[in-house]
């Protein structure tokens, strides 16, 4: 489950790990190409997680240019 919680980090959605079961379960077991579209439901939220969250960010400057330049650079580490 740590793996698919680590996945939706990179995607910008914070939770705790057991919130991240039903992505492990979809990636263990996938779809069957008939079965459609496929949703899984994030439960719960990190900022529970307090462990997790340690790193510390500057505000972004509410404007596009800004927000597209820290996600680029979030893309790079």
């Amino acid at each position: 489950m740590n793996a698919a919680r680590v996945e939706l980090a990179a995607q910008g959605l914070w939770c705790e790990t057991s919130a991240a079961a039903g992505l492990a379960g979809l990636r263990a077991h996938g779809p069957r190409e008939d079965d459609g579209p496929v949703v899984c439901v994030v439960t719960s939220g990190g900022y529970k997680d307090v462990a997790t969250g340690t790193e510390t960010y500057a505000p972004t400057a509410a404007h596009w240019a800004a927000i597209e330049a820290s996600l680029k650079e979030a893309q790079g580490r």
